[in-house]
């Protein structure tokens, strides 16, 4: 019987055709497998609406496990503080909010939040900060360097740059995380390094920049690698 896999992927931003290429060409995920999923699926790409679809056509399917990335925290930021919206448009709101149904010239408008409809924010508001099993540990941006209680500080597991966590949260454990994008060939030299502790597998799959523009899986039970160019 073939045994069951886990996948972590890197940030996803709106790229549904990659995403699904991935998920279904790449690793053709089954029952039985878990997928370990690093935030940031909205904004910049063209289809943030339908890879939130898709994550939950997939939850119907096999285990996923979503982390909340700092994207979907502006997103709901600005539900509950429309002053907050100038600061998510500079991210890329407006792809998202054309997915939910706005017209281009809503996007700079606050109130086209309003179109997203109640289900998906409740989605966004069930995200964990993290998840954990006994051999990694998963966020979105890390876990900063300085403070032994990171897993209780939504600022720096949002939007950290360090990769330099402090002592006594991993343990024996490896850090998976995304937000900061970098080329695929920094990502294969740290999982080919065996002593790092920190592995970031957020390959820029949104971005033309060179060495990025990859959605990055990586198998955690044999530490394999799955990138895929951009579709989008």
């Amino acid at each position: 019987m073939a045994k069951n896999r886990r996948y972590a992927i890197g940030d996803i931003h709106g790229c549904i055709l990659t995403f699904r290429y991935l998920v279904e060409d790449v690793l053709k995920i089954k029952a039985g497998d878990t997928l370990f999923l690093l935030g940031d699926y909205i904004d910049r790409g063209p289809g943030s609406r339908e890879v939130i679809d898709y994550i939950r056509q997939l939850m119907s399917l096999v285990t996923v496990k979503p982390v909340m990335g700092n994207h979907e925290w502006m997103l709901l930021k600005t539900m509950g503080d429309k002053v907050f919206f100038e600061n998510w448009s500079r991210n890329g709101c407006g792809t998202t909010l054309i997915s939910f149904g706005a017209e281009p010239s809503e996007i700079n408008s606050p109130d086209s939040v309003d179109l997203i409809p109640p289900d998906y924010i409740d989605f966004f508001r069930s995200l964990p900060l993290y998840e954990e099993t006994d051999d990694f540990l998963f966020v979105h941006a890390g876990l900063g360097n300085g403070n032994k209680d990171s897993l209780k500080d939504e600022d720096t597991i949002l939007w950290t740059r360090s990769e330099d966590p402090p002592e006594g949260v991993l343990g024996n454990r490896k850090l998976i995380h995304g937000h900061t994008p970098v080329g695929l060939s920094e990502i294969e030299q740290r999982i080919a390094d065996t002593r790092s502790k920190v592995i970031n597998l957020d390959g820029g799959c949104v971005y033309r920049y060179p060495g990025m523009g990859n959605l990055v899986a990586l198998d955690l039970d044999n530490m394999k690698l799955y990138p895929v160019k951009c579709r989008d």
